[in-house]
């Protein structure tokens, strides 16, 4: 029996990201836990009104270049007013057939190795965003991290969801390692103990 576009572009997606939670720990870093569901959990209106009311809390301007911080810091908002668990995807993307920050196991060990200097000699040639654990995704980037959204209405047209269900079209996620260590371990993300 043929397989449908919808049913493959979801088995890529979501065999990739298991792949993404593969390669953070060949990589010698911590994944968070796998948590897989059959059925989307996400609600799209109540996310998106967790996303719009963080952006009205900045300026436009602060929250350009800002994509890893604003990542991690929407993860436990979205946990606490929608009960879903995000996880913080870095990978790549296709958008309008072009490659976008595609990247493979090379670019990652170097980070790993030069940290800091690769970042401010790189900036950040990776896409984030946040998977659900039915593999929908939330991408914020457009939205908020290049400046784009002036207002409200414009920050909510420019958020992508994507269910994995129903994944094709722009942007085509790729997922390369999912957590929050690989910031950790390349010194771009600092946590201080609490004194």
């Amino acid at each position: 029996m043929p397989v449908n576009q919808n049913e493959s572009a979801q088995q890529g997606y979501i065999g990739e990201y298991m792949a993404a939670f593969e390669r953070t720990e060949s990589f010698g870093l911590k994944a968070p836990p796998r948590v897989l569901v059959a059925k989307d959990c996400v609600d799209p209106d109540s996310t998106l009104a967790v996303l719009l009311d963080y952006f009205d809390r900045h300026t436009p301007e602060e929250l350009v270049g800002q994509t890893a911080a604003m990542n991690i810091a929407l993860i436990p908002l979205l946990l606490e007013a929608t009960g879903v668990p995000f996880q913080l995807t870095l990978g790549w993307i296709e958008l309008d057939g072009k490659s976008k920050w595609q990247h493979g196991d090379d670019a990652i060990r170097r980070f790993m190795t030069e940290r800091l200097s690769a970042w401010q000699r790189e900036g950040v040639p990776f896409h984030l965003w946040l998977t659900s654990p039915a593999c929908e995704i939330v991408d914020v980037t457009f939205a908020m991290n290049l400046g784009w959204a002036k207002n409200r209405d414009e920050c909510a047209r420019l958020v992508i969801y994507k269910s994995a269900r129903s994944s094709l079209g722009d942007p085509v996620y790729h997922p390369t390692l999912v957590g929050e260590d690989f910031f950790r371990q390349t010194g771009l993300l600092i946590e201080f103990d609490a004194m």
